[in-house]
């Protein structure tokens, strides 16, 4: 099985995804603020004495629906990237050991594939041009969206695990990142900055995914050298 070749067909339908889900929550946006129809007049609910501009509660709708669909892209990419684990098992033929699973439950799949791919393909990851930051925050945001906060919000925010390790979050936005860390990069806090899932973001994350995949594509050939190398199978 090719791994990289159905990782990829992935991705790419996650991004379309994504590009199609979001089109008509954003259209009503661009309406809303453009003034255009059917919102060229405020509604006959609408009371300018609030100080609040017309359609408010429907364009804060549209953007909660643009997160959503955000969010599910996210999840539908580290799921890929875990299915896409388990394919270079059957690929590569390896299993994770007792030590490795062990890992998994406790820090996570990356971290136990990352440790047993490592020995396979004789790397300490360090001529890896990918950023494992971004990878691993693929998997955090996907946890995050899973569970909600509150009944009476669509959104979620990043938690104190994802804080702990990470201060330049790529799913969040530039102001509430840099308020965050000027008020000190507490992970505990109240007001953590909100999960925000952009097309610019999740293009870059695909990217980085993609390039891992690429990186270890390159140093299968290697791996299956190695295993019926007779020298190699009697040290």
């Amino acid at each position: 099985m090719d791994a990289a070749f159905f990782l990829r067909l992935r991705t790419r339908f996650i991004g379309r995804y994504y590009s199609t889900g979001v089109k008509p929550f954003r259209e009503v946006q661009r309406k809303i603020d453009a003034e255009e129809s059917p919102y060229d007049e405020p509604p006959p609910s609408f009371d300018p004495e609030y100080g609040e501009p017309a359609y408010l509660e429907e364009w804060i709708e549209a953007d909660e629906a643009s997160q959503v669909v955000g969010r599910s892209a996210v999840s539908l990419l580290s799921d890929a990237l875990k299915l896409y684990f388990k394919a270079l098992e059957q690929q590569l033929g390896f299993r994770l050991s007792a030590e490795g699973r062990a890992i998994a439950k406790k820090e996570g799949f990356l971290s136990a594939y990352k440790g047993a791919l490592g020995e396979l393909l004789e790397t300490d990851w360090a001529d890896c041009p990918v950023r494992f930051d971004v990878i691993e925050q693929i998997v955090l945001a996907r946890n995050c969206a899973q569970h909600g906060e509150h009944l009476s919000m669509l959104g979620a925010r990043h938690d104190p695990k994802t804080l702990t390790r990470h201060r330049d979050l790529i799913f969040a936005s530039e102001g509430e990142l840099r308020m965050w860390v000027d008020d000190g990069a507490d992970p505990e806090t109240l007001l953590a900055p909100r999960l925000e899932i952009t097309e610019e973001d999740l293009g870059a994350a695909i990217t980085e995914v993609e390039k891992l995949a690429g990186w270890i594509e390159e140093r299968v050939p290697g791996v299956l050298a190695r295993r019926h190398d007779p020298v190699k199978q009697g040290s």
